[in-house]
């Protein structure tokens, strides 16, 4: 049977959440531009230009600013609680060779912004509203060859804050990868900083937050 409760506040809910996803891919839209300044301490680029990852293992696209993917999928895929972008040092990059397929020998280090709405993960305890967590990831596979974005992939699906954190350090968590069985075939180690989403309310609060950190610590690598 339907809850009355429930079926009541969908409506509404799916709106709020509709907005919640247009904030995000705008939010995106202007670290993008804003990363990609040559006024900051590195330039930085994103990975896979027009896609974001998600929590599902397919990449989710936004709707007002990416094409929906038409791959079969799970029906919830379409409301993911994870969604995150990857950037690397634009000075590493030569020529038109796509981001995607350069090797991780030659850009070792990314930063990441990803957007969690605080709840449903099993590997991250509950909050009581959305976070942004940003990052800068030294992921050293067991191939040096490995192709940028499968990198990206192994780090966004094995970073786990919960239980291979190791210290904190000047306002970064700090922990490492460890090879498994499941896919993980990453070495390194990673700087997370967590912090309400509600915290980016102006373009003083992205640049404090988010872009100067990650464009001041990839400069120092």
């Amino acid at each position: 049977m339907m809850s009355q409760e429930i079926v009541e506040q969908v409506t509404q809910s799916y709106k709020i959440l509709l907005a919640y996803h247009q904030q995000v891919g705008s939010l995106f839209k202007l670290l993008d531009k804003r990363f990609s300044s040559e006024n900051n301490g590195k330039k930085l680029i994103p990975l896979s230009v027009d896609k974001l990852f998600a929590v599902c293992d397919d990449e989710y696209m936004l709707l007002d600013h990416y094409t929906l993917s038409n791959r079969q999928q799970p029906y919830d895929t379409g409301l993911p609680f994870w969604l995150g972008r990857f950037y690397v040092d634009a000075d590493r990059l030569i020529g038109d060779r796509c981001i995607d397929d350069y090797f991780a020998q030659e850009i070792p280090y990314m930063a990441f912004v990803w957007i969690w709405v605080g709840c449903d993960d099993p590997n991250v305890a509950d909050v009581e509203e959305p976070e942004c967590w940003i990052a800068i990831v030294d992921p050293q596979p067991n191939n040096p060859e490995t192709r940028l974005y499968d990198m990206a992939e192994m780090v966004w699906k094995f970073i786990r804050i919960e239980t291979t954190t190791e210290k904190e350090e000047d306002g970064w968590i700090c922990g490492r990868f460890y090879p498994n069985s499941l896919g993980c075939e990453l070495n390194g180690v990673w700087k997370v900083q967590r912090f309400p989403l509600k915290d980016l309310s102006s373009l003083y609060d992205i640049y404090q937050q988010i872009i100067n950190p990650l464009t001041h610590k990839i400069a120092e690598l």
